[in-house]
């Protein structure tokens, strides 16, 4: 029986909006974003950035040195960070229309703790609602590892197989499935709730 609904947050309960942020947030050209998103963003670079291991200021120095040629544009893109995010208007009614029903609610997401805790700050409307939450920098863990699913169990006593995990990568969904989870690849909200609501009731009994 699933007793507990964990949800990744970017593109899954917010929108990771960071095309759209230099596009027309910032006003900059198409080869500013190919360039961002090529040497910095869609990056290991940022992987590190969500896995907390290495000092932030650090690691944003390493990302705007790889953009030698835009040195003002770089630095406006890292000023106004609190943008690079957008909430989903379902999520707060969603996590809470699945509380209400007695479900428990939890929050597993790679993220840089500087960023989450800027985005729950300014953006977010739905950490106040949840149970519990998980996020990588904070626990110097990012998920595909194995170690940040059990972390998520152990910290809140949870059993796997009592849990479904929407997330918007598949390797992160097989990760969950591969500790006994079910797993629920988000690709739009519609499709999502429906294979949610379909898991839900064939568990029901």
């Amino acid at each position: 029986m699933i007793k507990n609904i964990v949800f990744d947050i970017g593109n899954v309960l917010a929108k990771f909006r960071w095309e759209d942020y230099i596009r027309y947030d910032l006003g900059y050209s198409e080869e500013i974003v190919k360039t961002f998103g090529e040497r910095f963003i869609v990056h290991p670079l940022w992987d590190e950035f969500d896995l907390g291991v290495r000092d932030t200021e650090e690691i944003i120095a390493d990302m705007k040195a790889t953009v030698p040629e835009y040195p003002e544009e770089v630095n406006a893109f890292f000023d106004g960070l609190v943008d690079i995010i957008g909430t989903y208007p379902y999520s707060r009614r969603w996590i809470l229309e699945l509380k209400e029903r007695g479900y428990h609610v939890y929050l597993l997401s790679n993220y840089p703790s500087s960023t989450f805790l800027l985005h729950q700050k300014e953006r977010f409307d739905f950490t106040d609602v949840v149970d519990g939450m998980v996020i990588s920098a904070f626990e110097k863990i990012a998920k595909p590892d194995p170690k940040i699913y059990r972390l998520l169990m152990d910290r809140y006593q949870l059993n796997a197989e009592e849990c479904v995990f929407l997330d918007d990568r598949q390797v992160n969904i097989d990760a969950a499935v591969a500790i006994g989870m079910q797993g629920i690849l988000f690709t739009e909200y519609e499709e999502a709730r429906m294979q949610l609501e379909q898991i839900l009731k064939e568990t029901e009994h």
